[in-house]
């Protein structure tokens, strides 16, 4: 039987009373990872992709709830799916772990080979939702890239700005003057053909449709094109 390559992370203080889950888990699974301090973990898990990420809730200093809200603030996509784990069953404290952006809470006294079936089974969602997400514009602030069905196409800085403006508020049109306010921080921008220019170049890479005009209102991203 072949290994799943998938990389899985556990972040627990007490690691030790995971061993027997682990080493039945990796025997069904290659890239398996265990890390007994947040520091260490933390570090792996920003530096590498990641397909799912187990915390144990009761982590230290940082609990688990803590841990998933920092990672999904800073995290870029794709982000791991994240599953907190813990005795606590009450529902208090489910409802806090969702609301801190992880994606599942489990008991992790599971039988190792239950725990085995469900991890399968959010390896194939994770599958089906990256898919999806394939289909969509992903944008990368810092490399100004924008993803478009996974295929990077980076953009001199003041277009992936312009860019951007228009991404972060589908539907609504800007006149070259909100623009130029927003990007330049200089009205009269609006008054040179600079604008005009940058829409020229944003429709050469993606296509003359990606941004709609409209006389009297402005500019604004075709929301069909994403």
């Amino acid at each position: 039987m072949s290994l799943r390559k998938e990389t899985i992370v556990f972040i627990d203080n007490s690691i030790h009373g995971i061993f027997k889950s682990l080493d039945e888990l990796g025997k069904l699974f290659q890239n398996i990872k265990a890390f007994n301090n947040e520091k260490d973990g933390l570090e792996f898990v920003n530096h590498h992709p990641i397909d799912l990420l187990f915390l144990n809730l009761d982590l230290s200093p940082l609990d688990g709830v803590s841990i998933t809200k920092e990672i999904t603030q800073i995290k870029n996509e794709p982000r791991p799916f994240i599953i907190v784990y813990s005795d606590k069953q009450d529902d208090y404290v489910q409802e806090m772990v969702f609301n801190s952006g992880a994606d599942s809470f489990i008991n992790f006294h599971n039988k190792p080979e239950i725990l085995g079936l469900f991890i399968r089974n959010l390896l194939r969602h994770r599958k089906t939702v990256t898919d999806e997400k394939q289909n969509r514009l992903i944008l990368d602030k810092e490399k100004y890239l924008v993803f478009k069905q996974g295929a990077p196409f980076q953009l001199p800085r003041k277009e992936f700005r312009v860019f951007e403006l228009l991404f972060n508020n589908p539907g609504k049109f800007f006149s070259k003057e909100e623009i130029a306010v927003a990007i330049w921080n200089d009205k009269e921008i609006a008054k040179k053909r600079i604008i005009d220019v940058h829409m020229y170049n944003i429709r050469r890479f993606f296509g003359k449709r990606v941004i709609q005009s409209q006389k009297g209102k402005g500019y604004k991203l075709n929301e069909k094109y994403f």
